[in-house]
């Protein structure tokens, strides 16, 4: 191909599409149907000849629309590349074809829309002002961090009389609607906390004053809004067996419940342990609350039109997301389709945010020279295996995937950029009430085990 020869006008109709008008010489594409002859010609067979020996009328007459097909579809695809390249262009979608023409006399002609990374309005990203929720670890937090280790280290005593508020009652269950079964609605050895409200409204209350052994019914009357699309706004009896009621002993909340957990010898040691592993984790979200801050910041601030059909794309992929963790969650053929629309909307959605996201990093990075080494990339690679491979051994090869370490790396080229932004930030600490109200939810400190 001679590409000297090739002519091409480019329009632009928005900041995200170009439309290329290509003419391409006429011998052009005789050479590559004469080259197609040739590679066909070595191997074509036909009565009364040998392979290799069939005369070129023959050829024509048997291959001549498919080879002028191919040839122009060729010339098409090499000529558009060797555009692209020229022109500096790279298509974030499949490109559009349109009105491709070839007469035998004149040129090739043919027109190509594609979408082309947009042309951005960044907003300000460096001097910003950003807010940050003031935010400290209490000893409510503390307690209730040793409230749950006293939990999870109760002893359940069997009690020797009828069910109390607050008793674990170990039973047997089926639900009855009308006389008939419900699909589902049958257990055995089901524990329940009388008054922790596993089951609907006050029904729990029902099981004070029952013993073991006995077995009667219970009336629960399920929410409009309940879940479970089958149960919700139904009237239900559960006839309930009662195999076992025991009373939760919790431990003291002393020295030697310090040292039962295996590494403290006091429960000073216990408190000031919880105490610091709840400040380093509210200093992570608090630092992630102040990332996500910048980034609707500098999102509200920049203008950028977002290519239709790489948003449709990567909006279907959203989708398919979506509705394999809906059911990967339980839920059924007729509650997916329900949601569809839903989740069509979000992915939508979501996709034109994750675009802009993407656009805006994209813009920052290449302004200030931003990137994640292969050095950096293995490191945290490396760092995350070792803290989760003693929990899931796979780990290790999941991170061998090539789209694994592209999506992470991509992951920290984002955290990078955003870290850029609020380093070159003043951060004001405010009272929480003050943070914006877009913003990410304010952190308070959770109650972990220590």
């Amino acid at each position: 191909m001679e590409e000297s020869r090739v002519k091409v006008s480019v329009e632009t109709p928005s900041s995200y599409q170009k439309v290329l008008t290509i003419e391409v010489p006429s011998e052009t594409v005789t050479a590559e149907i004469e080259n197609i002859y040739s590679r066909i010609k070595k191997t074509a067979t036909h009565p009364g000849f040998r392979p290799g020996k069939v005369p070129r009328k023959i050829l024509e007459k048997k291959f001549s629309d498919s080879i002028r097909a191919e040839a122009i579809e060729s010339t098409v695809s090499s000529t558009l590349k060797q555009v692209l390249e020229e022109q500096h262009l790279v298509p974030l979608t499949t490109p559009d074809f349109e009105d491709v023409t070839f007469e035998g006399e004149g040129p090739l002609s043919f027109k190509v829309t594609i979408e082309v990374e947009p042309t951005i309005e960044l907003g300000e990203y460096k001097g910003l002002e950003l807010k940050r929720p003031k935010a400290a670890v209490s000893e409510e937090d503390v307690q209730r961090v040793l409230e749950r280790l006293q939990l999870s280290n109760a002893k359940y005593i069997p009690a020797e009389r009828p069910v109390e508020k607050n008793d674990i009652v170990v039973i047997d269950f089926e639900g009855f609607e009308g006389g008939k079964s419900v699909e589902g609605l049958k257990a055995e050895n089901f524990s329940v906390e009388v008054g922790a409200g596993m089951f609907a409204g006050e029904s729990e209350s029902q099981f004070v004053g029952m013993k073991k052994g006995e077995t009667g019914n219970i009336s629960v009357k399920y929410p409009d809004d309940f879940s479970t699309k089958e149960l919700a706004g139904k009237q239900i009896v559960l006839s309930v067996t009662v195999k076992d009621v025991k009373i939760r002993q919790l431990p003291d909340l002393d020295d030697e419940f310090a040292k039962d957990l295996g590494t403290y010898t006091t429960l000073e040691e216990l408190k000031q342990s919880v105490r610091e592993n709840l400040q380093k984790d509210l200093a992570k979200r608090l630092e992630q609350f102040t990332r996500e801050q910048a980034l609707m910041t500098v999102l509200a601030n920049t203008k950028v039109e977002i290519p239709p059909k790489l948003r449709s794309r990567v909006g279907a992929s959203i989708f398919e997301e979506e509705v394999r963790k809906l059911a990967y969650r339980g839920a059924d053929k007729e509650t997916i389709t329900a949601a569809r629309d839903k989740i069509s909307e979000f992915a939508e959605a979501e996709a034109a945010r994750q675009l802009k996201v993407t656009f805006v990093a994209d813009e920052i990075a290449r302004r200030e020279n931003l990137s994640v080494t292969d050095e950096e990339l293995s490191q945290s690679i490396e760092e995350t295996i070792a803290q989760a491979e003693d929990e899931d051994p796979r780990i290790r090869t999941y991170f061998n995937s090539e789209r694994v370490r592209d999506r992470y790396r991509e992951q920290m080229r984002i955290r990078k950029i955003l870290d850029f932004i609020v380093s070159n930030a003043t951060i004001v600490e405010v009272d929480p009430a003050e943070t914006p109200a877009d913003s990410a939810q304010t952190p308070e400190p959770e109650g972990g085990e220590s």
